[in-house]
Parts: structure tokens; C-alpha cells; sequence
């Protein structure tokens, strides 16, 4: 053997040597870690049970779900584990440096965003969650899909009545129907100058035939076609009504340059025409004089695609009601 071909011979061996030498470090490596992970996801112990599923702490002080054979449902990753359905998992873990509570699947996938600061079970099995990032609360039924699509400042519970609370309106829910019914109904808007008009249905009549939505769009259309009328400006008429209502619509009805001090005597009711009367006082001083005292009608009806629209108008004296 020449000395080329040992020295070839000799760094195959070198070569052989350096691989079996990474190849055990690899092994070891990959086994601890591997052991490590396996210590710190064991069960320390069972916190809460969901039926036949276990909520359970690992050594490392994670929380996971395992079934009555202890098989790991879900890794135990999580600060907490909160509430267990069928259909997913309320978990709260920290994003961004925030802890946030969300819903996962039995796949861990969310399917709760992680928006959430709090969430409370309401004694009828419902779920108030307080959202992080502006304090306003979503209503969620008892598999976690949303009741109402709007947000709230504010929810509270009392004797199956749920209250709910926004800038502008108090909605009253009867949960003991199902669906919710509404029972009443209060909303404020404002109407002329620094005047806002305060007004509540209650009737049940009215209520089992207009939802919130209708009332909501109504309490923003007297405000916005109000300010029409004072500014005698109608090119935004088409937002509030179709144009089959524009003759009717577009007139002053003497609210140009009269200045109003208070509001007051609002009703709501039907007419024989199916229109919805929309009514209230408005009072300006001296009291003596012929229109100090003005009545202003709003007519509502549904147009074809279901929406509230305004229809017509009056702004009379009381003296010509």
C-alpha cells in the first residue's frame, strides 16, 4: 500500500469517527430533550372536571384537558382552561403581553378570537364577554354563538331580564322566550339646537312587530332628517327615505328660523294606512304665542327590502291638532 492510499485510508477513518461522534451527541440531545418535554407536560394533578373530561395542571403550571383515560385532549399550554362544551374549549393564554381569553376546538384550532379580557355565565347558561380592547361586552348563548350582533357598554341580569345598555339606547330582553323578546325599549337622540328627545316603547304590540334594528335606524333618521329641516338642505334625503316620498318630504314646515327651549308629549302608534306615527312636543317661548307650542309628525313604513324608511312629515300647532 502505497502512502497516498494510507493517507486516504486514515482520513476515511477520521471522517467515520467525527460522524458516529455527532450522530451520538444528536441522539442524546433529542432524548433529553424529549424527556424534558414529556416531565413538564406530566400531570401534576386534576383541577376540574367536565363531565368524563379533566382539566388538568401540568409540573410546568400549564393547563390542558385529557378524558377519562387520561389521554391528552388538549396540550397543556394554556394559563387556564375556563368552560368545556362540545363544540370548543374557553382557554385564556398570553398574546402580545396581554392575557386574552379564547376558543379552541378539539384540533386546536381557535375558533374564539382571542379578544377577550373576561367572560361570565349568566344564571340562564348565557355568556357575557367583556372584549379587551374598548371594555364593551358581547352576549353569547351557551354554545358560544352570539345573540345579538351589536356590542353594549354595559349588560346586567336580573329575573330573566336582560339589560342592555349603548350610547344612545336601553334594550330589555325577556330571556325566558326563546328567541329573546323585547319588552322595552329606550333610546335618546338629538332633534333641534341643543334640544335631544328621550323617547320608550313599551307597548307589546309594537314590539313583537319592530325589532331593535327598525327602532335604531328610526332614532337615527329624526335626527339626521331634523337637521334637514332646519338647514333646508334635502341632499341627503335619499340616506332616510326612496324617492317616491321626496314630494312629501321637502318642506320646510315652518321649522326654519324658530328657536325651540324644550321637548316633550312623544308618542308612537299606527295608522290605518299601516305608517308608523312618530310624535313629539316641541315648545318655544312666549308661551302665548300661536306656534309656541308645535307638534312634529314622523311617518315610518318598511320599504321592499324590509327597511325602515320615513315617509312623510307634519310640524303643525297644537292649536290645529
Amino acid at each position: 500500500m502505497n502512502s497516498q492510499t494510507k493517507f486516504l485510508v486514515s482520513m476515511l477513518f477520521i471522517v467515520v469517527i467525527l460522524l458516529c461522534v455527532v450522530l451520538t451527541r444528536f441522539y442524546f440531545d433529542v432524548t433529553k430533550n424529549t424527556e424534558s418535554s414529556v416531565r413538564e407536560n406530566r400531570v401534576d394533578s386534576v383541577v376540574r372536571t367536565f363531565g368524563e373530561l379533566q382539566v388538568f395542571r401540568s409540573v410546568n403550571g400549564s393547563y390542558g384537558l385529557m378524558d377519562a383515560d387520561q389521554t391528552v385532549l388538549i396540550e397543556p399550554e394554556w394559563l387556564e382552561i375556563l368552560d368545556v362544551t362540545n363544540q370548543l374549549v374557553l382557554v385564556s393564554g398570553k398574546l402580545e403581553n396581554q392575557v386574552l381569553i379564547g376558543g379552541i376546538d378539539y384540533e386546536e384550532n381557535v375558533v374564539l378570537p382571542f379578544v377577550f379580557r373576561s367572560v361570565e355565565t349568566l344564571p340562564n347558561g348565557w355568556h357575557l364577554a367583556e372584549v379587551s380592547e374598548d371594555s364593551r361586552y358581547l352576549v353569547y348563548d351557551r354554545k358560544y354563538q352570539p345573540v345579538f350582533r351589536e356590542s353594549f357598554q354595559s349588560v346586567s341580569y336580573e329575573n330573566q331580564m336582560l339589560t342592555l345598555v349603548s350610547e344612545s339606547e336601553t334594550l330589555d330582553y325577556d330571556t325566558a322566550e326563546q328567541p329573546p323578546l323585547l319588552r322595552r325599549a329606550e333610546f335618546s337622540c338629538p332633534v333641534t339646537g341643543t334640544l335631544t328627545l328621550h323617547w320608550k316603547i313599551a307597548n307589546q304590540f309594537y314590539l313583537s312587530e319592530l325589532t331593535a334594528s327598525d327602532l335604531r335606524r328610526i332614532n337615527q333618521i329624526v335626527p339626521a332628517y331634523m337637521q334637514m329641516l332646519a338647514e333646508e338642505d334635502f341632499r341627503n334625503l335619499g340616506e332616510v327615505t326612496s324617492g317616491e316620498y321626496f314630494s312629501t318630504l321637502v318642506k320646510t314646515h315652518r321649522l326654519q328660523g324658530t328657536e325651540f327651549d324644550s321637548i316633550g308629549s312623544f308618542s308612537f302608534s299606527r295608522r290605518e294606512s299601516g305608517a308608523y306615527d312618530f310624535t313629539f312636543q316641541l315648545n318655544s317661548q312666549p308661551s302665548s304665542a300661536p306656534d309656541s307650542i308645535m307638534q312634529m309628525h314622523l311617518y315610518f313604513r318598511k320599504n321592499a327590502e324590509n327597511q325602515m324608511i320615513l315617509t312623510a312629515a307634519e310640524l303643525v300647532s297644537a292649536a290645529e291638532e
